[in-house]
């Protein structure tokens, strides 16, 4: 069959499809509506989106196995949201948050409040989470068990529809993504420890590499490595829990080091 015949078959297709579903059921890539980022302070995550920063109004996944630094990752972001947003949420169904811990990255805790649903219940985190998203939350932070992500599945449609429509930000620290939470994110960070950081023999932070293995709103596969300070106490900035960030982009093997 002839290219011309195929780009007008091809066109009368898309044609069907916007008289059906609607003009944005199927857009050219170019032709998509510009999307909102927000930096989220960590300079060498921020690259690796491919528009400098998280973007609002979608679900965001940073997924990993314990002790990867995820949660540190989630904490940093957390901190400055509570600076930058009116209110910024943290949802604990596990009750594992840890005030002491977000406390390094100073935060304003005027602009922070933490929500923690009745533990078993896990429709009551999606109810939680929707209603939070709705009302315009700036940004949401979920903290999510095994057990509760893999049965969000029902309420992971609402939830991206209602951050969709506040332009919330919402971020879910799991350990692995199920397929719904995966499909439901625009963005997906994978987090892997590559060593610990030892001096003098004690244990002061570890060394990780960070993944783009999802995204919507860019080109996903790029990487960077992480360097995370754990706390040495109560005076330091964030810098000394973030220290070196190196980004190293997959395309180029160019690397560039900065402090976050």
């Amino acid at each position: 069959m002839p290219i011309e015949s195929k780009h007008v078959r091809l066109n009368q297709a898309v044609d069907v499809i916007h008289l059906r579903f609607g003009e944005h059921a199927l857009a050219a890539v170019d032709r998509l509506p510009a999307v909102s980022a927000w930096p989220s302070g960590v300079g060498a995550i921020d690259r690796l989106t491919g528009i400098d920063g998280l973007p609002r109004g979608r679900v965001c996944v940073i997924s990993g196995q314990g002790s990867c630094g995820k949660t540190s990752l989630g904490l940093a972001m957390l901190a400055r949201a509570t600076r930058e947003f009116g209110t910024a949420i943290a949802v604990d169904p596990g009750r594992s948050f840890d005030p002491w811990a977000l406390m390094e990255f100073r935060p304003d805790l005027r602009a922070l409040t933490v929500v923690r649903p009745p533990a078993g219940d896990t429709d009551a985190v999606g109810e939680a989470a929707v209603a939070l998203a709705k009302a315009g939350a700036g940004f949401l932070l979920l903290s999510l068990p095994a057990r509760v992500a893999a049965a969000a599945e029902p309420w992971l449609p609402l939830l991206a529809a209602a951050a969709e429509r506040s332009e919330a930000l919402v971020v879910a620290l799991v350990e692995e993504a199920p397929r719904a939470l995966a499909h439901a994110s625009s963005l997906s960070l994978a987090v892997e420890r590559l060593t610990w950081k030892l001096e003098r023999g004690e244990l002061v932070g570890l060394r990780a590499r960070v993944t783009c293995v999802k995204n919507k709103v860019s080109l996903p596969g790029r990487m960077a490595e992480v360097e995370i300070n754990y706390p040495l106490g109560a005076g330091l900035y964030p810098e000394s829990g973030l220290g070196e960030v190196e980004r190293t982009w997959l395309e180029t093997g160019e690397q560039e080091s900065a402090v976050v």
